[in-house]
């Protein structure tokens, strides 16, 4: 049985300039491997919702938080913005305005580099890490030439 990676329980959030909360009640547990689709109007709590899964709540936007989020166990109150970066990201809809290199492989190294890793290391790392992602063949192509799932 695949084990939860986002879990929400009878979970509010009511931003402090709001007089209701944009989360009432939300029941909801994603498993490993579990692909999810949040669809819902505008002002329906899409992106409130993203907040709480990257940790922009309750670091960032604050306010009043009831019941309980836990991202890979880890409670959301009480885990840091700093470490739940190692296990959430975001991806903007623009995917192509949050490239920084001039290439694929220097988009890599940027985390790295702001790090001060010593350039071999980095070289490695980023050889590494595009093998992983099976990116390894387009580390000299510019980021906007990828396939949007490359992106």
């Amino acid at each position: 049985m695949n084990k939860p990676v986002i879990e929400f329980q009878n979970f509010s959030f009511q931003y402090n300039s709001q007089s209701e909360p944009t989360l009432k009640n939300l029941n909801l547990k994603i498993n490993e491997g579990e692909k999810v689709l949040v669809v819902g109007p505008s002002g329906s709590g899409k992106s409130t919702f993203a907040h709480c899964i990257n940790g922009l709540i309750p670091y960032k936007y604050e306010g009043e938080i009831t019941g309980s989020a836990k991202i890979k166990g880890k409670d959301l109150q009480e885990t840091s913005i700093f470490d739940l970066s190692f296990e959430t990201g975001t991806v903007l809809q623009d995917t192509d305005g949050q490239f920084i290199g001039l290439t694929v492989a220097e988009d890599i190294a940027f985390a790295l580099e702001n790090d001060a890793v010593e350039q071999q290391k980095m070289q490695e790392k980023v050889a590494q890490w595009a093998q992983t992602v099976g990116i390894d063949q387009h580390l000299t192509k510019r980021p906007q030439d990828l396939s949007g799932g490359q992106k």
